[in-house]
């Protein structure tokens, strides 16, 4: 039926006699309000179905059927099947046929909303009071259920209470209603609508973004998912959030540098981040975020994430090193580190290089896996495994050059031994032969005379008790770093190598008004295992962990006091070294002395009695051992020992820390050089300033300068021999300088041969 015939049906209707309601069925929002709207005067009444209902409750059709029932006035009841449909078809018809087979006292008209299918019943009398009006109908929306306990989205279409949900309906305003409700889904299983339960922010939160559906519920607690709705209720995307709380969302592991600082609801909220959009830069992140079931397992995945790439991977470094980057900004949490150093262990002998120096515990596994698989590796390549893993530890064992063949054999294996845990044989009969031969007296000076050479004015002085030679690699690297000028002068220390033989220097410095730091911080490790360093705790030379750290921040102290120009130079002195290998060669020296030995048996009071030992020497009323044995009644050393004869005891660096001077400038004079069988390779150098110590380290290997006129160098290099570009480092007492100069050797056949 048209619109206007309508119109006329319910007019005949309101003016009839007829004591039955009259049902009219509207199949859009717009005839209905037209229609409402039409009727609307005075002495109608419109009634609305909720009329009838509790809050959050559906109409109680008693009450309606007893007020239709006794009204006289004319009335229009709207909204009753829209509501109805939430108990199914069947039910709405039952209700429909109970109503229109009720006898009324005035008029009443059932406003029905797209019920024709419905309204065919058995008694085919009932047709005449049925109206069906013509019009386009509209799909019926989706209802979500949402707790009361949960935020309201915003932007929503949103009704307060299941009684409200009609109204919208039959407006056809939307096609999603959110209905603010304490009823589930279940107890409306027949409906003709779509419904869903949102009873916790996370169906909420997946509801209003597809994209939320790939992360489970249990990622996020309750209150987790309750921030993130929030969040998405300020009406913007989560792309837009995630610019705003870290900067971009396609960039998110720049902000894992402030990842400690978040607040726990903003970790989570990177956490998912991390899982929804993922690190296109970073792979360890992005594996970390993938791996990781919950947040508080993305760091613990992190360490773990590198163990699944290949070391031998050439790819492998830089994920290395991003993963260190990332572990340092997290602050190295122990017990995930702990964690991580036992599962490393998986891979056995490449474990090493899943390892980082970012903390003590990793240093030692380190230290530890050295000695389990290393001992018998080449240096270089032992040096190419610490350089990425604990370059500190690789400064250490780097040869230094003295210019002097048995200290620069003789410290290259003492550091490597040190290190592996091992007395390596070809060191052990170096160490025999020095014992007795101490050719170091022959090619140094006692410390005594050097003291008296150096220039004191405006200086400052450490006295790094025990501080030996082993040492220089490192203590130059750091320099390198600080931007420091070390300039070394080795020379010995008195015998016995005991502090109280050897601090004639202090007084020297002391006399001038110098000021004088002791730091005993490195003796008191070799003496007493501080820090459960003991030796007869655990034997891998851990304490060099710790003894490398001291002399760092030493150097830090230094660089402090020259930049604030407390002084023009510092001197870092040492009394004495120490020898680590004396305490792992675990030996006593076969001699017997009528006194037992003291200083962990290195040396002993010397009788008239006593027969000497060919490895002991005699100084100032001792016996003082030159090997590696102790004698018998001296107690085992902790960790290291002194006060024997052995280079590592007794040799001694004299160390003169300036600032990095700003004006050096160096050039190669000789861009191209020829050589022959009797002419050899040779270039020249000139500096802006005079130098001191100057020498150059062309692929690996280290030549001398001697000194010309005009602050020009010269360089012989005997053993360059093949037609080639060089690169050249340069360097003044071991400081580098400059790095990559370049010059050509050329054959001088194939030279004359270019002329013609």
């Amino acid at each position: 039926m048209k619109y206007d015939a309508c119109i006329k049906r319910i007019d005949k209707y309101l003016t009839s006699f007829n004591a039955q309601p009259l049902i009219v069925d509207i199949q859009n929002g717009n005839d209905l309000e037209k229609i409402l709207t039409h009727f609307n005067v005075d002495g109608n009444i419109i009634l609305d179905v909720t009329k009838f209902c509790r809050k959050d409750e559906m109409p109680r059709i008693e009450t309606l059927l007893a007020t239709i029932t006794s009204e006289t006035k004319n009335c229009f009841l709207r909204g009753l099947t829209s509501l109805l449909r939430l108990y199914g078809e069947e039910e709405l018809r039952n209700i429909l046929g109970t109503i229109i087979n009720t006898t009324i006292a005035g008029r009443v008209v059932v406003m029905t909303y797209q019920c024709e299918r419905l309204l065919h019943f058995s008694d085919l009398r009932l047709s005449r009071r049925i109206v069906i009006c013509e019009g386009d109908s509209v799909s019926f929306p989706k209802l979500t259920f949402l707790s009361r306990e949960l935020p309201t989205p915003s932007g929503e279409c949103v009704v307060d209470g299941i009684e409200k949900i009609s109204e919208i309906i039959e407006k056809n305003s939307c096609s999603n209603i959110y209905v603010i409700t304490s009823k589930d889904k279940k107890i409306f299983s027949k409906s003709v609508y779509d419904i869903s339960n949102l009873n916790k922010a996370y169906d909420i939160v997946v509801n209003k973004n597809n994209l939320f559906s790939s992360l489970d519920e249990k990622i996020g607690t309750d209150k987790e998912w309750h921030y993130l709705l929030k969040l998405l209720n300020e009406n913007i995307t989560f792309s837009e959030i995630c610019n705003n709380e870290f900067g971009n969302f396609q960039c998110l592991e720049i902000s894992i540098s402030n990842y400690s600082t978040f607040s726990s609801n903003k970790k989570w909220l990177y956490f998912i981040a991390l899982k929804l959009f993922g690190t296109k830069n970073n792979k360890c992140l992005n594996l970390a975020a993938k791996k990781a079931s919950n947040q508080s397992l993305l760091i613990r995945e992190i360490y773990r994430s590198i163990l699944d790439f290949d070391n031998a991977n050439e790819e492998f470094l830089n994920i290395y090193l991003e993963r260190k980057k990332i572990l340092n900004a997290l602050g190295n949490p122990i017990d995930e580190v702990i964690d991580f150093c036992k599962i490393v262990l998986q891979k056995e002998k490449n474990a090493i290089y899943y390892l980082t120096d970012n903390t003590r515990q990793e240093k030692e596994l380190i230290i530890t896996l050295i000695e389990k698989y290393y001992q018998d590796l080449e240096k270089t390549q032992l040096e190419n495994i610490l350089t990425m893993v604990y370059p500190d530890l690789c400064a250490y064992i780097k040869d230094y050059k003295f210019g002097k063949s048995l200290l620069d054999k003789y410290f290259s294996l003492y550091t490597q031994s040190k290190v592996i845990n091992k007395v390596m044989p070809e060191l052990e009969k170096l160490v025999n032969e020095q014992a007795i031969k101490r050719e170091y007296n022959l090619i140094l000076e006692p410390r005594t005379v050097k003291i008296d050479e150096i220039n004191k004015n405006n200086s400052i002085l450490y006295f790094v008790d025990a501080m030996g030679v082993e040492y220089l690699s490192f203590i130059l690297a750091k320099c390198k770093e600080k931007s420091l000028f070390a300039d070394v002068t080795i020379c010995t220390a008195n015998l016995p190598s005991i502090t109280s033989k050897n601090k004639e220097f202090v007084d020297e410095f002391q006399n001038k008004g110098i000021v004088v730091n002791f730091e005993k911080r490195l003796d008191d490790i070799k003496h007493h295992g501080t820090d459960d360093y003991d030796y007869q705790q655990r034997k891998q030379p851990i304490h060099l962990i710790r003894e490398l750290e001291i002399i760092d921040e030493i150097l830090n102290k230094i660089k402090l006091k020259l930049l604030n120009d407390d002084c023009e130079k510092a001197f870092m002195i040492s009394d004495h070294g120490a020898s680590r290998l004396a305490v792992i060669h675990n030996t006593e020296n076969k001699w017997e002395m009528t006194s037992k030995g003291e200083h962990s048996g290195r040396c002993c009071p010397k009788t008239d009695a006593d027969v000497q030992s060919p490895y002991a020497t005699e100084e100032d009323g001792f016996w003082v051992l030159a090997n590696y044995d102790r004698f018998k009644g001296g107690r085992k050393a902790n960790v290291e020992v002194h006060g024997g004869a052995t280079l590592e005891e007794v040799v001694v660096p004299i160390i003169e820390i300036t600032k990095k001077p700003e004006n050096i400038e160096v050039y190669i004079l000789d861009k191209v050089i020829t050589v022959s069988f009797r002419k050899k390779a040779s270039i020249r150098i000139f500096s802006k300033t005079k130098l001191k110590n100057l020498s150059v380290c062309i692929e690996g290997t280290t030549y001398q300068a001697t000194e010309m006129d005009n602050n020009i160098y010269k360089v012989d290099m005997p053993t360059l021999k093949k037609a080639k570009y060089y690169k050249v480092d340069v360097y003044t007492s071991g400081n580098q300088i400059a790095s990559g100069l370049i010059f050509e050797i050329k054959k001088e056949g194939s030279q004359e041969k270019d002329l013609l």
